[in-house]
């Protein structure tokens, strides 16, 4: 097994969207490398998005993100007719949700109707997450399941575009509880 026995560096971007490239040689001091050019085993943390990325063999690969949304209740009141972004759209990629919870502030009116949350690329036929929750009557965090019930002609995951909460069906009514939704995702080269 050849391992290398030296400090590689993490470097970081505080530029949202950001993500590493391959460099043109395999010498750093050579003049040719951009600011997010990596070597292979070399980390890169994109702060602003909250995604760390790496380089293999094969090139550039997201090892993981995670996002949060907090929802005032006059948004989660619009939620199916305003969409919310949790993760923006990051270009050749496509957002795969590995986990998602939402927690309720519970305050003192649960939502009545349409309380079914979902995480759903923009454009995409098919929520990837998603869960009857928000009529919950306590403070509460819970796990929203997969959704993985598709047909030949549903989509999930789209290139180029953004992961949105909303509901599924209509706007919610008579809720007043703040929530927040939480994500830990991954994106594919597509």
């Amino acid at each position: 097994m050849a391992t290398q026995d030296s400090r590689i560096k993490i470097k970081r971007s505080t530029v949202t969207a950001t993500v590493p490239t391959v460099p043109s040689s395999n010498d750093h001091t050579d003049g040719t490398w951009i600011a997010t050019d990596i070597y292979k085993g070399e980390l890169f943390f994109n702060q602003a998005d909250g995604v760390l990325w790496s380089r293999d063999d094969n090139g550039v690969v997201c090892l993981g993100g995670s996002a949060s949304l907090t929802i005032a209740s006059a948004d989660v009141l619009k939620l199916n007719t305003t969409p919310l972004t949790i993760v923006g759209a990051v270009a050749g990629y496509a957002i795969e949700v590995v986990s998602a919870s939402v927690k309720i502030d519970f305050n003192s009116a649960a939502y009545a109707t349409n309380t079914f949350i979902q995480l759903i690329v923009n454009g995409a036929t098919t929520a990837q997450y998603g869960g009857g929750i928000l009529n919950a009557t306590v403070a509460t965090t819970k796990k929203l399941p997969e959704i993985s019930t598709t047909s030949a002609t549903t989509t999930q995951l789209i290139t180029n575009a953004a992961l949105q909460v909303s509901t599924l069906t209509g706007n919610p009514t008579a809720g007043d509880s703040d929530i927040t939704v939480f994500v830990n995702y991954r994106l594919i080269p597509v």
